[in-house]
Order: C-alpha cells, then structure tokens, then sequence
C-alpha cells in the first residue's frame, strides 16, 4: 500500500511539472531570436556629396515602457539591439538637400533583462519570427542647419512612416547629430503608442501590464563610405 502510495505521488508530481512545462510554453515559450544581419536601401552620391553608413557594431534601437506588477508596482523595461542599418546622405554644396535613408531595425533581436519578457514580446507581440524588420521611411528634415561646422552638435526633427508587422504610422523624431570628420555621431528619440501599431500595450495573465506609451530611441555612429567599399 506503501508502495503505490509513492507511486501515485511520483505520478502526480510528474503531471504537475508537465503541466507547468506546458503552461511555461504557452505564456513565454522556448524560441530564441533567430541570428543574422540586417540590410537597408543604399544611397548614391554625386561628386559633392558624402554618404555615411550606420555602423552596427557602434550603433543601437532602444525601447523604454513602465511595467505594474499585479496592478501596483511600477518598473522601467529597456530592450536593447543592434540589428541596424541605413544611410545618411549629407550634401557639402547644399546642407538643405541632405538626406536621411531607409532604416531598418531587426526586432527579433530586441533584449532586455528578462529572457522571459524578450520571449513573450517577440512571440505574441510583435511576431517577429513573421515580421523580423521594422522599417522607418524618412520623409522631411525639419530645422537642417545650413551650415556645418565639424565637430558641432546640430539638432532637427525628421519625419516619416514607421512600419512594425503590417502596420504603418507617421512619426515624428527628434535629431541631434555630431559630424567630425569621417564620422557623423548622434541619437534620435520618439514616442509612439503599441496600440497604434497592433502590438500591445502588453498584459500577461492580469499580472504583468505595460503602458500604452513606448519611447524609442537610435543611438548611432555612422562612418563616410568610399567609392567601392562600405566605409572609408
């Protein structure tokens, strides 16, 4: 009697644990972020323009959001990648008709410090096994300065359509940039909310919710391109 008593509470742990593995799966599942490079639409130069290639390795897209817990506690989220690229075109004879490229970002390789969090997001969220690129198409330069100085900081605001999954809304960023010689340095900062997107604002059983509002943020470092090679 002993014995099958054992038994039956091995057996019973065993379904518990299963069961847990299971709801585990469902809320967060296991898939990591695929690996690989990111690419974006190239720009052209004539004789008296310069083109400057974001840098990865240098370069990063940020998400910031406010988490409650369990309807009280409230903590800040960061998710972090640097699956970027794009070109800025800066135009030496006429400052006014630069331009910013095509950006695109890999969110499938957003990470925070929660590998749980990362998971949920990329799985339920933004889909990103589906939709792994969010791509921001620039429209207007606002407040260009008309003249550069290297090494002077200069802000603008520039604007765009940001598409994320299948959704694309304008948006607005603010510029600061840095240029200094081969090298072209700065961020740009915005604010959107997920429910315009289609993706959030986020809430795991009731007990994890985000707000609605998200601030993104591109830290970059873009370096002159050469003719025949990606940088100088």
């Amino acid at each position: 009697m002993r014995r099958w008593l054992k038994v039956g509470i091995g057996v019973s742990v065993l379904v518990i644990l299963v069961l847990l593995i299971l709801v585990y799966a469902d809320l967060f599942g296991f898939d990591g972020p695929r690996s690989g490079t990111v690419t974006a639409p190239t720009l052209d130069a004539a004789s008296t323009q310069v083109i400057y290639r974001i840098d990865a390795a240098q370069s990063q897209a940020s998400y910031t959001v406010d988490e409650i817990f369990a309807g009280q506690e409230v903590s800040t989220a960061t998710g972090i990648t640097r699956q970027i690229a794009g070109d800025i075109l800066i135009n030496m004879a006429d400052y006014s008709e630069s331009q910013v490229g095509t950006i695109v970002i890999n969110v499938e390789q957003f990470e925070s410090d929660s590998g749980l969090r990362d998971r949920r997001l990329r799985r339920e969220y933004l889909d990103s096994s589906t939709y792994p690129e969010a791509v921001f198409v620039p429209q207007e330069m606002i407040g260009f300065p008309d003249e550069i100085v290297m090494g002077n900081t200069y802000t603008f605001e520039l604007t765009g359509d940001l598409t994320v999954r299948e959704t694309t809304q304008p948006t607005t960023w603010n510029v600061s940039v840095t240029p200094n010689g081969d090298t072209l340095t700065g961020h740009a900062e915005t604010m959107i909310l997920m429910s315009d997107f289609g993706v959030g604002p986020i809430n795991v059983a009731g007990f994890v919710e985000t707000s609605d509002e998200v601030s993104l943020r591109f830290d970059f470092v873009a370096v002159a391109v050469c003719e025949g090679s990606d940088t100088c």
